[in-house]
């Protein structure tokens, strides 16, 4: 049986869509639920389990890193919007080793 880091995420209608910006109240929330998961992680195979035993993933649009549900695919929110740049995830748990998608503009992790 292959694992959840392992299978392909749902293709969303749009690989390389952005999410919409969150409000003020939605971002609040999302980082007291979300921050603590990704300020532990020590790898981003231990990131991405984590997010998983809660229904999310993450994948890369527009050279973002984006938070999705990982039933549909769909955007959810930028590291960026919850105070976790790609770049500062970079610094720390190394760079992504990731594929691109046909076009360039997404891509997923390479498992």
């Amino acid at each position: 049986m292959m694992s959840d880091l392992h299978r392909p995420m749902a293709d969303p209608a749009s690989p390389a869509e952005l999410p919409t910006p969150l409000d003020f109240e939605t971002k609040v929330l999302l980082r007291g639920f979300l921050l603590p998961l990704i300020e532990d992680a020590e790898s981003w195979e231990q990131l991405r389990e984590a997010l998983g035993e809660r229904g999310y993933d993450i994948a890369f649009r527009m050279g973002h890193m984006v938070i999705v549900t990982q039933e549909t695919g769909q955007p959810l929110c930028t590291g960026q919007c919850l105070g976790t740049p790609l770049k500062s995830l970079a610094a720390r748990l190394g760079r992504p080793q990731i594929r691109l998608h046909q076009g360039g503009h997404s891509a997923e992790f390479d498992a």
